[in-house]
């Protein structure tokens, strides 16, 4: 089988995780036990995903001389990520992510876009042609950008996962034009109820209408929903092992979902690899330490059984 090809647009960044004991109130400092730099950036951190699952994948993304001194792009092409369609600019600052980490796993972040912010969408013109393109963390408009470069001739898969902050400042517009341009929308509870009014998965059927065939519905540790133009599947959370780090669970979940929707074109493999590919993130520290392919089946045969079940 000829290998598919990926491309991921979106952010770079910088994660600087410092490890807490609790989140400070106003006016108040804790001391960091620890600090950690990374690489990150939800496009980054599906692309490196990607790889590891044994895709080949292009990342779209704007970044500095500063990321590239830190080793930012050497340790995403050592994953296995070409990124030969990443634009590198000599002045301003890289996207960089401040990341509060509890000893629960859970994490605040202080976000800042950086050259992130110069993405339109249209440099997907140098990584064409592909079969699976996924958008992350951006505005509409970049998916309508590159929707119009791509034309009549769209990848096979187009999934977009917009994030809080994207959904909560286009509202509607996300949705609008992912029924123009996506086939798959990815959101969380809260992103759900901002467009719909309702938490309850059930509820996104409504927003099936244009290319958009499936709405991914992810719960964190209480799994994920896809609602279907034939039905909604719910997938358990697999749980391997203690949470450390829960920062790009979602992203390495959207990874396997795709790849194993483009091999094998089965809703409920594909949320099963997702699933098991997610509970194996969780445990390891970093946005980055994505499963490997061989991880994942391995794990998929202890865990993955009756993961998944059709409730409509």
């Amino acid at each position: 089988m000829r290998t598919p090809t990926h491309i991921a647009i979106g952010n770079i960044n910088i994660d600087i995780y410092l490890k807490v004991r609790r989140i400070p109130g106003p006016d108040e400092a804790v001391l960091a036990e620890d600090a950690v730099f990374q690489p990150g950036g939800a496009a980054s951190n599906y692309a490196v995903a990607v790889a590891k699952a044994g895709h080949r994948v292009k990342l779209v993304a704007h970044t500095t001389f500063l990321a590239k001194l830190l080793g930012v792009l050497e340790r995403l092409e050592a994953a296995g990520v070409d990124t030969s369609t990443v634009i590198m600019h000599t002045d301003g600052i890289p996207g960089m992510v401040f990341i509060l980490l509890l000893p629960s796993g859970e994490s605040t972040m202080i976000k800042l876009k950086g050259v992130n912010e110069l993405l339109t969408g249209k440099e997907i013109v140098n990584a064409l042609p592909a079969d699976v393109v996924h958008f992350a963390s951006v505005a509409p408009n970049v998916l309508e950008n590159a929707g119009k470069v791509w034309g009549y001739d769209p990848p096979e898969i187009v999934s977009y996962d917009p994030g809080g902050a994207i959904v909560d400042v286009y509202g509607d517009q996300v949705v609008q034009i992912a029924q123009k341009y996506a086939t798959l929308l990815t959101l969380n509870r809260s992103e759900l109820k901002m467009l719909v009014g309702d938490s309850n998965p059930l509820v996104a059927a409504k927003l099936l209408k244009g290319k958009l065939q499936y709405i991914l519905i992810r719960c964190g540790e209480h799994g994920a929903f896809l609602v279907t133009r034939n039905g909604v599947y719910r997938a358990k959370p697999c749980k391997v092992g203690d949470v450390v780090d829960t920062t790009g669970a979602g992203d390495t979940f959207n990874a396997y979902f795709n790849v194993y929707l483009i091999e094998t074109h089965d809703v409920e493999k594909a949320l099963m690899y997702a699933s098991v590919a997610a509970g194996i993130k969780v445990t390891r520290l970093g946005a980055q330490a994505s499963p490997s392919r061989a991880e994942v089946e391995l794990l998929a045969k202890k865990y993955g059984q009756d993961l998944v079940e059709r409730i409509n």
